[in-house]
């Protein structure tokens, strides 16, 4: 590869590395593209051509979605899912900026290895404990209920991805603010508040889609009353029962409002991955 670059000009050299580099990338990423492809098409074939997977032409049909849409609750567990993942994400956020500043500027280390502990402990090991304690005060099937148990994925994420972003905002600037006359109230509104705001943007959309897709705290804590537009999903993994289709068809039901949010503020997003806040 190295004589190969010495032997090519300038030009060559950063065209073969451009190429490299694309073909690398659509290597890593080709499969997971492929498997929202393969979910989206097989959402249009009949059920008695799905356990044929190397049938690729064949005509499509609206039926499964027709299904999913007129004889379930798809339309209606999504704006629950949108409800709760919304409200989770919101109260994550305010939470998680908070406490990242107060342990990046305070060099609280163990509260920050507690809250890691908490992001490490799987979620169904809280299930049990959770259910007794919402049937005692009333919070089983409640969006209040929903709510505060996906607090638990939104909350410990989103500390641990600001923090980074705070840890990069220089503490003179605080302190210029301060000599100005401002409060630490003040400051933090008028200094981090505004140079974090690309760290925050990608925390709440990564907290969003893991709160989206959540599916045990939906199931049970939920029920039939409150149910999430997964637990919709999940109500067609029968194949006995046929309706493959009308399970694609949900999945990509459910996967429609997350990669339109996304496509739709991929900049804020790409500048809150790469960006944390300015440079020291």
């Amino acid at each position: 590869m190295v004589a190969l670059k010495r032997l090519l000009p300038k030009r060559g050299r950063k065209i073969l590395e451009e190429l490299i580099t694309q073909a690398v990338m659509i290597a890593i990423v080709g499969p997971f593209f492929f498997i929202f492809f393969y979910m989206f098409w097989s959402s249009f074939k009949p059920d008695y051509l799905f356990f044929e997977p190397g049938i690729w032409s064949f005509e499509p049909i609206w039926d499964n979605y027709t299904e999913v849409i007129e004889n379930s609750d798809m339309v209606r567990n999504i704006g629950n899912s949108l409800i709760i993942s919304g409200f989770a994400t919101l109260i994550g956020l305010a939470c998680g900026l908070l406490t990242a500043y107060s342990v990046a500027r305070y060099n609280l280390q163990k509260l920050a290895m507690a809250i890691l502990l908490t992001r490490m402990i799987p979620y169904i090991t809280a299930l049990v404990p959770f259910w007794m304690v919402y049937k005692q005060v009333g919070l089983l099937n409640t969006y209040t209920g929903l709510i505060l148990a996906h607090l638990v994925i939104t909350i410990p994420f989103g500390v641990w991805i600001m923090m980074g972003f705070i840890e990069d905002i220089p503490k003179e600037l605080e302190e210029a603010a301060w000599i100005d006359g401002c409060s630490k109230a003040q400051g933090f509104f008028k200094v981090i508040l505004p140079l974090s705001t690309p760290g925050m943007v990608a925390t709440a959309i990564l907290c969003f889609i893991f709160s989206w897709n959540n599916f045990q705290l939906a199931l049970v804590l939920g029920g039939f009353d409150v149910s999430t537009a997964p637990v919709t999903v999940f109500k067609y993994a029968d194949p006995e029962a046929g309706g493959s289709g009308q399970m694609m068809a949900a999945a990509t039901l459910v996967t429609v409002p997350v990669f339109f949010i996304v496509l739709a503020i991929q900049k804020q997003l790409a500048s809150g991955l790469t960006m944390g806040g300015i440079s020291k």
